[in-house]
């Protein structure tokens, strides 16, 4: 009988310990596999299928580029590789042709290292890495910490990053500039999107570590510091004497509990940077003025913030709003359709006539993969009428020229039309810059800071699969929609202007100061937020 018991035991241990065998194996053997040069003819596969993607997939490929030009480059690169490339050498070698289109949504990435499963539960039970622990600024060719996550207080605002394990940021942005790029001319998103990805370059070169060596400088000090690991907190329970015990729980206000949960998720509470993606205030300083501050467009019950929003400016008699778009990267056009409602008292439209290759082009498939279990058989249902709406839909306008109607919106009733001032920068991309478009032409708006890295006359995203190259692996990411805004007024390929130029600097961020805010206050004659 114990031997019947022991038996289907040992058969789950042997399975599971085969199991984790393979998976670590399968882990093994795709780096490896990754780390080998690829055949020429292999390599030249996946540049056909690079430029045949592009071909039928992407509108308006030659707005910055010529057709022609953009095609003699996939032909350079066909008779450039003569010798076999591993896929990293090949991502250097492909990505800058993909920046060359200058739209700044699709982008290539490497090949991430492969982890076993067991190696992934234990990174993950011992935290965040080392160049996640800090946020970074580059600037005026050097990088900046400009948030400091880690449990290490020698790191201050405003210290420069010399190297992180002898790699300079300097070697670094050299190195990857070619493989990323703006929206058109633009040069502000450039500083700003390397800070962001600054990381994930540093990632591809030195993989995956529990420790890494960062050597910093502060008012020309040199210092070392090694940076390991910093586990994810947890709650310690005190230990307590049992004649001190209180007898009774602590009442807890359920109420309260769920009215907090409801408010995170309305107003998208970021649980690992400890902020909502959109906050509002009115001025204590100055109560006919408020703030609202949108991080982006992506997180969020829209349509019940800015209701609230705006019926509190209404209520409040609020004279004067300023609308923070800064480090704002864009997210859902249905969200800034519906903030628009609220900053115009006309009937509007923010964009033309969207624009794509096909009748078939926006039918994905494999989007269902992204997507949870529980929600296919809805999607299984409702399929087959989105690919009909957007086939029959579409208008032929010229080859490979479709586009999609967009119509004329009415103003919200609880329309503001007082003073507003747009706080912009350089990472004020995507929807964010659509939305300034929009609101440039609106008399009563002033907008301050610096050109912002989304260009004005519109950009291709709305959906933005990923496709793997068949034999390299990297992943493409393209966008599907040409969006143009109703604004066409600026130069091509630009971003929307600021009326006052106001530029930050590492010592403002030191010093905890927001010079384009102190700007605005100053108009207003308020002395403090």
């Amino acid at each position: 009988m114990l031997n019947f018991i022991k038996s289907p035991f040992k058969i789950i241990f042997i399975f599971a310990i085969t199991l984790l065998l393979m998976n670590c194996s399968s882990a093994d053997k795709f780096n490896q596999k990754m780390a080998q040069p690829i055949p020429v003819a292999k390599l030249q596969n996946d540049i056909d299928y690079v430029q045949h993607k592009l071909d039928r997939y992407y509108p308006s490929i030659d707005l910055y580029i010529p057709k022609q030009q953009l095609d003699a480059k996939f032909d350079s690169l066909r008779n450039a590789v003569k010798q076999p490339m591993t896929s990293k050498e090949f991502y250097f070698a492909i990505s800058p042709i993909i920046a060359s289109v200058r739209q700044g949504h699709m982008t290539m990435a490497q090949v991430p290292y492969k982890l076993s499963k067991k190696e992934a539960k234990r990174i993950k039970k011992a935290g965040d890495g080392p160049l996640s622990q800090f946020a970074y600024e580059w600037l005026d060719n050097k990088l900046y910490v400009i948030k400091n996550k880690s449990k290490n207080d020698k790191i201050k605002v405003g210290t420069e990053v010399v190297s992180v394990n002898k790699i300079t940021p300097q070697e670094l942005h050299s190195k990857y500039r070619k493989t990323f790029t703006s929206d058109g001319f633009n040069t502000t998103f450039l500083p700003k999107i390397f800070s962001k990805r600054y990381a994930t370059f540093m990632t591809y070169e030195l993989g995956v570590n529990d420790s890494l060596t960062f050597v910093l400088k502060q008012k020309d000090s040199l210092f070392s510091q090694v940076i390991s690991r910093k586990k994810p907190t947890e709650k310690v329970k005190k230990k307590v004497a049992d004649s001190v015990k209180v007898a009774t729980k602590p009442i807890v206000d359920k109420a309260k509990l769920k009215a907090d949960k409801r408010f995170k998720k309305v107003y998208g509470f970021d649980e690992k940077e400890k902020e909502y993606t959109k906050e509002f205030k009115i001025l204590p300083a100055d109560s006919s003025v408020a703030v609202l501050k949108i991080r982006n467009f992506s997180k969020g019950y829209y349509d019940e913030i800015y209701e609230e929003v705006f019926d509190s400016i209404k209520k409040a008699e609020i004279k004067t709003l300023i609308i923070d778009l800064r480090d704002n990267p864009g997210g859902r056009m249905a969200e800034i359709q519906n903030l628009y409602s609220y900053l115009t008292n006309e009937k509007y439209q923010l964009t033309k006539p969207s624009v794509v290759t096909s009748r078939t082009s926006l039918w994905r498939p494999g989007v269902v993969k992204k997507l949870p279990i529980y929600t296919y058989p809805f999607v299984a249902v409702g399929y087959p009428f989105y690919m009909g709406l957007t086939y029959f839909k579409a208008n032929k306008v010229a080859d490979r020229v479709f586009t999609y109607k967009s119509k004329f919106k009415k103003p919200n009733k609880n329309n503001f039309s007082g003073k507003t001032y747009v706080l912009i920068n350089g990472m004020s991309f995507s929807a964010s810059c659509v939305l300034s478009a929009a609101l440039q032409q609106n008399s009563n708006v002033t907008f301050v800071g610096e050109e912002t890295g989304g260009a004005l006359k519109g950009t291709v995203a709305g959906f933005m699969p990923v496709v793997k190259l068949p034999n390299s692996k990297l992943s493409l990411r393209l966008g599907l929609i040409d969006i143009q805004s109703v604004n066409q007024s600026g130069p091509d390929g630009r971003g929307v202007f600021p009326n006052v130029e106001i530029k930050q600097t590492i010592q403002d961020k030191v010093e905890k100061k927001d010079p384009e805010m102190e700007w605005v206050m100053k108009q207003l004659g308020v002395k403090s937020l």
